[in-house]
């Protein structure tokens, strides 16, 4: 961003979400100005701690409204901070653009060295997948790699299974064309929606029971929205499917979700 001169940000996300409070902390780091969208309510932001008190902490501004206006909102906000003389980029929810993505396939990079360095390679890899950058970074970042056989399996915590599977496939497209990478990842997305738990921030008293035993016996921190709903799916998987391998779990954060 520095060296091509922006400075300013415009994005969106949920009440809680990691994303905007990454943005909101890197501009404040920065000196630039931060405007975000949220879908849901402004009296929950305002009440809740967590990501949103950093949020609101940060000096970033920002608005409410429903799904259907989160476009024409962004939109209206990068046209305001222009007419001000500033240069805002346009980030989408969750990092779900070119950048984020190529942040992900860097990071499996990085992973294998240290992988590689300690002798390991993984047969599965789990993680949580929302918006769907994390999964098609890491899957293409796999490609990449020479690890295309290490099994790739994203826990859903909001999207439904067509949907959802779409949206990762077509990032892993977009990726896969700047990295100049023959392949169609249309079929390839292993995206598992059975532990939604009836969707976005949902979770079942069995599943908050489990991670405060996790957290009790590892000192790793989990929250019921992101990693936690992903450690809970995969743990269960593996039990289900009788799985006997290397398993990852690729750890997205949670502290803030769970001090909400």
């Amino acid at each position: 961003m520095r060296t091509e001169g922006y400075n300013a940000c415009v994005t969106t996300g949920g009440i809680q979400s990691n994303h905007n409070r990454a943005i909101a902390l890197m501009c404040a780091k920065n000196g630039w100005r931060c405007h975000i969208v949220y879908h849901g309510s402004g009296q929950r932001f305002e009440a809740e701690k967590g990501n949103a008190l950093l949020v609101r902490k940060s000096g970033a501004t920002y608005e409410f409204v429903e799904a259907s206006q989160i476009g024409p909102a962004m939109d209206s906000a990068m046209n305001r901070l222009a007419a001000e003389g500033l240069k805002p980029m346009y980030i989408h929810g969750g990092g779900h653009d070119l950048p984020g993505g190529i942040a992900l396939v860097e990071s499996v990079r990085k992973l294998k060295e240290k992988c590689d360095a300690q002798g390991y390679r993984p047969d599965y890899i789990f993680h949580a997948s929302g918006t769907g950058s994390t999964q098609a970074g890491i899957a293409v970042g796999l490609d990449l790699v020479g690890w295309s056989d290490v099994k790739l399996i994203g826990i859903s915590v909001a999207r439904q299974k067509e949907r959802g599977t779409q949206v990762i496939e077509d990032f892993a497209n977009l990726l896969a064309e700047h990295y100049g990478i023959d392949k169609d990842y249309r079929g390839c997305i292993d995206f598992n929606t059975d532990y939604l738990c009836g969707g976005y921030e949902q979770f079942t008293p069995e599943m908050a029971e489990f991670l405060d035993n996790v957290m009790k016996s590892t000192g790793l921190v989990f929250d019921t929205t992101y990693s936690g709903k992903a450690l809970y799916g995969m743990c269960d998987y593996i039990n289900k499917n009788d799985i006997h391998a290397k398993v990852m779990f690729w750890h997205t954060g949670g502290l803030m979700n769970l001090m909400k």
